[in-house]
């Protein structure tokens, strides 16, 4: 059975597969029709988030915003590559000894946007599925910078899995 944790290593390691393939030119380069943004800096942004929510666990705090912004593995995919890599590790590593039970409270801090913190209640395998829906959705806007770029990427990239399971089930009723 595919846990959360095992979603989020597999996720992981299409970033990688990705980062192996390209050079630091096309994965830096910015893209006018996804608001500058490059495919490293959305890399960058996905890896941040588990790598808090991996700092977060030790104390129960995860903070998503406290990412570390403009760091190397933005504008080098080989550095990228590294840090992908001891991720799914260790999201491995989690599925292999059970995980942390997914229904252990954490809190979640959150810019308001008011010039004020806010803290909410959740549990593990709610923020497991928050990266998994997280990264989805990131992996969409890379999927286009690369169709836009000429890189081919995996036909499930981006796609959401629920959404991968309805299309192969149109296909078969066909």
């Amino acid at each position: 059975m595919t846990t959360l944790w095992h979603a989020c290593e597999r996720f992981l390691g299409q970033a990688r597969t990705l980062t192996l393939e390209l050079d630091s030119a096309r994965y830096s380069a910015p893209h006018a029709n996804c608001f500058g943004g490059s495919i490293g800096g959305h890399i960058r942004h996905c890896l941040e988030h588990f790598e808090q929510f991996r700092a977060g666990l030790e104390s129960g705090d995860i903070d998503y915003d406290a990412r570390q912004r403009g760091t190397p593995e933005e504008s080098d995919p080989a550095r990228a590559t590294d840090r992908l890599g001891e991720l799914a590790e260790w999201f491995a590593r989690q599925e292999e000894d059970g995980g942390i039970a997914p229904n252990r409270p954490v809190r979640v801090r959150v810019d308001c946007g008011t010039g004020s913190e806010c803290r909410e209640g959740s549990t593990v395998g709610r923020e497991l599925q928050f990266l998994v829906s997280h990264t989805v959705h990131h992996f969409a806007i890379i999927a286009i910078m690369c169709e836009a770029q000429g890189i081919r990427v995996s036909p499930d990239f981006g796609i959401a899995p629920s959404t991968l399971k309805h299309q192969r089930s149109l296909a078969e009723s066909a």
